[in-house]
């Protein structure tokens, strides 16, 4: 790169060796091509302003290193840059070849038709025959093209090896013209050129003012929002990172409890004071959710591992040959009535069968609010991933030891059932009358029987008021007496039909109380110790002298992106300058 009034002949001649030898790196030292541009900026007050794509030259015969198709190769190559709209061709072809035969005037035909964006350039003007048809090639009557056909003259392969300086050579080229084409020598040469390419640019730049200036407003939007997402370098990092941590934890409870407003807090007062100018709230937005609430999904978890998987738990389950059960615990004297002992050791074997359900739903809430943590670490602390990594394991580590907590008071709440089977219970027995809501057979005899699969739900969760027809109740209990003539076998029947039928009500009272109370654990236990103590163990584990310097540092993705971000937007700047110049008629240099 040249800076600005050091462009000079001396300098030229020294980049000109760089550019040959990053050629070579590229391409090797055989000719070989590569689609890969060298950048080239020139700075000079003696240079119009222009950006020039120079493309190599069409070729059919592959040399040196080059491959067999390398006439295809560079033709796409170049078609991909001149078949762009909004590009100005300029088709080159040596004077000394029939014009006819020009592969460059052929190729810009093809993408530009009507010749509207493209400028023929004939090159070796002096090896040309001075006759008719040379003179109607210059003039632009034998080839179509919208913006003109230009004449120049370059420096030769001697004038090359002798570094003849660039103004020597224009002032020769102006002489030729003069005493060779008079008519016409005003209309030729380099320097007409020039100021033709630069008043073509601003012509092309004009009818595509509407689409450039559109372009950049959504460019200058796009790095806006991008700016404005990233926020500014912290000029605090201690305030940075209380309010960092207490997004974080705000954001969480929120999440928890289903309110769909995003906390944003700029850890930068500059940025607050900006957003507080332009009227907004820089604490909170409210946003339209993208996804599902923590609290949403953790009711979810509550449906599916409390309501459903410990409702579909069979309540007779295990509940075979009841009447060798009840027969080995009556010993030689068979039992007047049926036993406690056996009723109380089947129904702690029935009730064994929630400990595992009981400890899935659990897990399963854990594993619910520690991706809640993670997607929220990940939303409030982007720019932090040292931070996000250290506020998401000291959570998850207070959410492990929570966990364990209520796995514990689980297991002491199905241990508390077990320790006392209350036989009294209202929804189970009132004083010598069975709960008529277990015995629909007594009331199918007044017709009232209900269909087997409305029974089956209704005493999963509900529990009728024992009944208060006497007569149904008599009906009932003379169901289970047992007359005069019965026999051992009719006994054993009917008190395993009835054990069988009062340990299932009571196991579906069981399950009943675990489904509401596993719920009110977990929000005790999990969410609400999380929401109330999480913030002041992150302050006091993080926020320390030696921690903060370290965890409010930026990610080096976040640094790039916010230093293209800011340099797009003054190119964009200077772009929307020189297409409102444009606009105006000034001048682009």
């Amino acid at each position: 790169y040249w800076k600005e009034n050091k462009l000079a002949s001396s300098g030229i001649n020294a980049e000109y060796g760089e550019i040959i030898a990053d050629t070579e790196r590229k391409c090797g030292v055989n000719k070989g091509i590569s689609d890969d541009p060298i950048h080239l900026k020139l700075y000079s007050t003696r240079i119009p302003s222009l950006t020039l794509v120079d493309l190599p030259g069409l070729t059919k015969i592959p040399v040196g290193d080059q491959p067999r198709d390398i006439d295809q190769k560079i033709e796409n190559l170049v078609r991909s840059y001149i078949k762009k709209d909004n590009s100005i061709i300029l088709a080159v072809s040596a004077g000394n070849v029939d014009i006819a035969n020009s592969d460059a005037l052929r190729l810009a035909n093809q993408v530009d038709p009507s010749g509207s964006r493209t400028i023929a350039v004939i090159t070796k003007c002096d090896l040309m025959e001075k006759n008719e048809e040379s003179t109607a090639v210059l003039e632009g009557t034998s080839v179509d093209v919208k913006l003109g056909l230009i004449g120049v003259i370059n420096r030769n392969n001697k004038q090359l090896a002798e570094k003849t300086p660039i103004e020597k050579i224009l002032e020769i080229e102006e002489d030729y013209f003069l005493d060779h084409y008079p008519g016409i020598a005003d209309r030729m040469g380099t320097e007409y050129l020039t100021s033709q390419l630069c008043d073509i640019l601003i012509g092309h730049l004009k009818r595509c003012l509407p689409m450039l200036s559109d372009k950049i407003a959504k460019q200058q939007a796009f790095h806006r929002e991008i700016l404005k997402d990233i926020g500014e370098e912290p000029s605090d990092p201690n305030q940075a990172m209380i309010m960092l941590l207490s997004q974080f934890t705000d954001s969480l409870g929120k999440s928890m409890e289903g309110r769909y407003t995003y906390t944003v807090m700029r850890p930068d007062a500059q940025a607050s004071k900006k957003s507080a100018k332009q009227g907004e709230t820089p604490s909170e937005v409210s946003l339209i959710p993208e996804e599902t609430s923590a609290g949403a999904e953790l009711f979810e978890v509550f449906q599916k591992e409390c309501n459903e998987k410990l409702s579909v738990i069979p309540a007779d389950k295990n509940l075979h040959d009841l009447k060798k059960t009840i027969r080995s615990t009556s010993g030689v004297q068979p039992a007047l009535f049926i036993p406690d002992g056996v009723f109380n050791t089947l129904i702690i074997k029935q009730l064994d069968m929630f400990d595992l359900p009981s400890q899935h739903a659990i897990t399963k809430s854990h594993t619910c609010i520690a991706e809640a943590i993670d997607s929220i670490a990940a939303k409030s602390m982007v720019r932090y991933p040292k931070l996000e990594r250290a506020v998401v394991n000291i959570s998850k580590a207070y959410l492990a030891q929570q966990k364990k907590i209520t796995e514990e008071f689980v297991e002491e709440y199905l241990e508390v059932e077990k320790a006392f089977i209350n036989t009294n219970h209202p929804d189970f027995v009132e004083r010598y009358q069975v709960a008529a809501a277990l015995f629909a057979e007594a009331e199918a005899d007044e017709g009232q029987n209900k269909p087997p699969a409305q029974q089956s739900k209704a005493s999963m969760y509900t529990y009728a008021e024992p009944s208060t027809n006497k007569n149904a109740l008599e009906k009932l209990m003379a169901k289970y007496k047992l007359g005069e003539t019965a026999t051992n076998e009719d006994r054993a029947n009917k008190e395993a039909e009835l054990m069988e039928k009062l340990l299932i009500h009571y196991f579906c009272i069981v399950r009943a109380h675990l489904v509401d109370m596993i719920p009110k654990i977990v929000m005790k236990f999990l969410v609400r110790k999380l929401s109330t103590h999480l913030s002041s163990i992150l302050i006091k584990s993080l926020y320390t002298e030696d921690k903060i310097a370290e965890l409010v540092q930026e990610s080096d993705k976040i640094t790039r992106k916010r230093k293209a971000s800011s340099k797009m937007m003054k190119v964009l700047l200077e772009a929307e300058t020189l297409v409102s110049n444009i606009a105006v008629g000034r001048s682009i240099e």
